[in-house]
């Protein structure tokens, strides 16, 4: 989400998008903490320091840079949200277990799963945020949401990439895992979570052309509800595989 922000121009979009949802950013990392400090112990006893630590900063970085959106601080806002972006990505980092060991190849899998996946959803969330914010201000440009829908198109494609990889090497190295149910849910996983997000962003560039910014909006819900049913259905399936699904 905070680097589809990031390439979404301020000249075209109000600054009210980005305070509004750098408050989201910071509830979610406030989330994070909370989480983190109850059960941290007993899930990631290694880094449970460091993830509070992080989720801390995310949250307090969150709410300074949603206050430089306030005060129209555009160029110094755009700063925060590129250093959350950052400290995210660490984060991230450093909570996989697979990374947190260096083997180079787990490595590059999990690197790969992480930023397809987050890309993804973040880019289609942000983007139906955007056009929810559309309907607040209707005379804004259609150009930053047109560029969000193709932001988001390409992340899928590179999420199709790495999980046509991911599920080769399962069913080379691990033939063991593939039976009946887990062609089920990897049928659930694609059809949801790539063919019927990508139709709902194809819809969703159509209807920007009559332009009709309240049914985009709408179709971008869906898309939102179908990727992360496919990204779900992905954790459920990599739970016993080596491999991002």
């Amino acid at each position: 989400m905070l680097i589809a922000m990031a390439i979404t121009s301020p000249r075209h979009v109000t600054s009210g998008f980005f305070r509004v949802h750098l408050w989201v950013a910071m509830g979610i990392n406030a989330l994070a903490a909370m989480v983190v400090y109850m059960i941290g112990s007993d899930y990631v006893p290694e880094v449970r320091d460091q993830l509070l630590t992080q989720s801390i900063l995310l949250t307090v970085g969150s709410y300074a840079g949603a206050v430089c959106w306030l005060y129209e601080k555009h160029k110094l806002g755009r700063i925060f949200i590129v250093v959350l972006v950052v400290l995210t990505g660490y984060t991230a980092w450093i909570a996989t277990p697979e990374v947190s060991t260096w083997d180079i190849r787990q490595t590059l899998i999990e690197c790969s799963d992480i930023i397809t996946s987050s890309l993804a959803v973040g880019s289609i969330m942000t983007a139906m945020l955007l056009g929810h914010w559309y309907l607040n201000t209707p005379t804004m440009d259609l150009m930053p949401l047109r560029l969000l829908l193709k932001f988001a198109a390409i992340a899928i494609l590179l999420r199709v990439i790495t999980i046509s990889i991911g599920e080769a090497c399962l069913i080379m190295y691990q033939s063991e895992l593939v039976n009946t149910q887990w062609w089920i849910f990897v049928g659930l996983r694609w059809l949801a979570g790539i063919i019927g997000t990508s139709i709902m962003l194809w819809m969703t560039w159509v209807t920007l052309r009559i332009p009709n910014t309240q049914s985009a909006t709408g179709i971008l819900y869906a898309a939102t509800i179908l990727v992360f049913i496919g990204e779900l259905t992905a954790q459920i399936l990599s739970d016993t595989g080596l491999y991002p699904l």
